[in-house]
């Protein structure tokens, strides 16, 4: 292997495997049908939905800034943003053939601010 190949080899596994591996986290968790007890907090789910998709939005962020494709780097917050909002709407989406689970339009919301959230944080400290 060259050394551009191990370069983008070591930053795949760096920068965009963790992004997979917190998306196949979700995903898993989404698939459970009753994943945590009935909690009597207000909006304390969609809480949660903010916190976890928080997490995926930096994760994305952090990904895209790292590129090394000129294009995903200079875009890199707009591009997380709609991965992280398209991911939550895929997870609603798959919630809809769990059992004890359903779409919920306040849940992808929840998810994009989540998202959101995390890529703004990112970006104010590693601007592009």
């Amino acid at each position: 292997m060259n050394k551009q190949g191990a370069y983008r080899l070591k930053s795949f596994f760096r920068y965009w495997a963790p992004l997979y591996v917190y998306a196949g986290i979700i995903f898993y968790f989404s698939g459970i049908p009753k994943p945590l007890p009935d909690i009597d907090i207000p909006f304390f789910d969609k809480a949660l939905h903010i916190l976890e998709f928080m997490v995926f939005g930096l994760l994305a962020a952090r990904a895209f800034r790292n590129s090394s494709r000129n294009a995903f780097f200079a875009n890199f917050k707009t591009l997380a943003v709609l991965v992280s909002i398209s991911y939550g709407i895929s997870d609603e989406f798959h919630q809809r053939f769990i059992s004890e689970r359903q779409f919920s339009f306040l849940d992808m919301v929840a998810d994009g601010i989540g998202g959101t959230i995390g890529v703004l944080i990112y970006g104010s400290h590693r601007p592009a």
